[in-house]
């Protein structure tokens, strides 16, 4: 197993990298938190604090990601929603993991919002739920370009089909659920809820030979947050203030488009350990709050691992 090196070892690491290395190692990647020590492949140290995974050669199964692409104006948009979380998120419990992406035209709040309805209750759909990693996403993906509401599935298909309607979402992820595990992913969050800090640890595990590039994404998202939303009928009251949002995308821990971990060829068995110190923001409910990482392929965008655990475990 290849030892997690430090800052000092970067010189060493560039020269590997030109005669043929393809793990790339922390914690010196771009979008690592400072005061991150890694000790091992299974152990590192988070501003004085020890997280470490113990040993675990099972085999994992295939979790899948669908991304509701939604808005606070969008009014069609909650039927997919409860669809989404309410029959198919219980149909495969832990094994589907929701990610509500508010981006795009529907989501500009109220007053500016090109698609205000104008007749909205005073003090109505002002919350912005938009975020930076989120826009970027649907500007590339192209999700809110195409109508909302719809979504990604483990972001097949791309670049031409990549854009699913609620109709297909059962399917797909039924199709998806069917293939094996490629990748493990492990996640250990410790809280301090003085200072609101997440210290949070993850492990990835290739299961087997592979070659090519893939990036580790690491994503905070916030359950059941109560606000505004339009609704149209036949549901009634059109403007809900006692609208659940669910598992809405609230912030990337390493940009946009995660980290590379991995390019070129890696042996089975290879971990890829990746430390973060994150604030949480004071408006969030942290008993709320999830932490979502997932392992693609850079070259086709196709989620192949994704793993969420409570920021609060």
């Amino acid at each position: 197993m290849k030892k997690i090196m430090n800052r000092l070892m970067l010189p060493f690491l560039l020269m590997a990298a030109i005669s043929g290395c393809d793990k790339i190692e922390g914690p010196y990647h771009e979008g690592s938190s400072k005061g991150v020590v890694y000790l091992s492949d299974d152990s590192l140290i988070i501003n004085g604090d020890t997280l470490s995974f113990t040993s675990d050669n099972s085999t994992p199964v295939k979790k899948i990601l669908a991304e509701d692409y939604t808005g606070l104006l969008c009014g069609n948009c909650p039927y997919a929603g409860v669809k989404l979380n309410d029959t198919l998120k219980p149909a495969y419990g832990d094994r589907l993991v929701v990610m509500s992406v508010h981006a795009g035209f529907f989501a500009s709040p109220c007053p500016g919002g090109l698609a205000c309805p104008g007749n909205q209750p005073a003090g109505a759909l002002t919350t912005d739920f938009r975020t930076t990693v989120g826009e970027e996403w649907d500007h590339f993906f192209g999700n809110s370009s195409a109508g909302n509401p719809n979504g990604l599935i483990d972001r097949m298909d791309w670049p031409a089909t990549h854009i699913k309607t609620p109709s297909s979402w059962a399917a797909k992820i039924q199709e998806r659920s069917a293939l094996p595990a490629r990748f493990g992913i492990r996640i250990i969050n410790h809280y301090l809820p003085g200072t609101r800090e997440i210290r949070c640890a993850v492990q990835v595990r290739n299961l087997a030979a592979l070659t090519g590039n893939y990036k580790l994404q690491v994503v905070l998202t916030e359950d059941s947050v109560v606000d505004w939303q339009v609704w149209y009928p036949p549901h009634t009251p059109e403007f809900d203030d006692t609208y659940a949002h669910r598992y809405v995308l609230r912030e990337s821990f390493n940009t946009e488009y995660g980290e590379q971990i991995i390019s070129g060829n890696a042996t089975a068995g290879e971990l890829y350990l990746r430390g973060f110190s994150v604030a949480l923001d004071p408006a969030r409910v942290s008993a709320h709050c999830y932490v979502v990482a997932f392992v693609y392929n850079a070259d086709t965008y196709e989620v192949l691992q994704v793993e969420q655990a409570p920021v609060m475990q």
